[in-house]
């Protein structure tokens, strides 16, 4: 499991801002296996044939469809399409939209990763 102190300052210090102290390890490391710690991560599986949303394929018994998911966190862009997702490329951004999901679903947005750290 990653820790906070070894992440980048500017995410580091999103984590602490939003995050209770007893997620901030586990923040981490999901940040680190969905970007590498990359702020500018891009995962854009998106095209003129596959829009947002459409299946893509199944993993696990999960359907995993269309996705631009960005940032430290990944987060998937196709589910703000009122949203500059560009704007997502900024730490605290990301971070405190990655902290509003996880308030309200706790890491299971971030699926496969949470499931490699046993975290679901």
């Amino acid at each position: 499991m990653a820790q906070i102190d070894n992440c980048p300052p500017e995410l580091g210090a999103s984590i602490r801002e939003f995050f209770p102290e007893s997620e901030w390890d586990n923040a981490a490391s999901i940040a680190l296996l969905e970007s590498e710690w990359d702020a500018f991560a891009l995962n854009d599986t998106t095209t003129a044939t596959n829009p947002c949303g459409s299946l893509v394929t199944t993993r696990d018994g999960m359907q995993v469809t269309a996705e631009r998911s960005v940032g430290y966190f990944q987060i998937n862009s196709c589910n703000y399409p009122t949203w500059e997702w560009k704007r997502l490329w900024n730490a605290r951004e990301n971070v405190g939209t990655a902290h509003d999901l996880w308030a309200r679903r706790s890491w299971q947005p971030w699926y496969f990763s949470a499931k490699s750290l046993g975290l679901l």
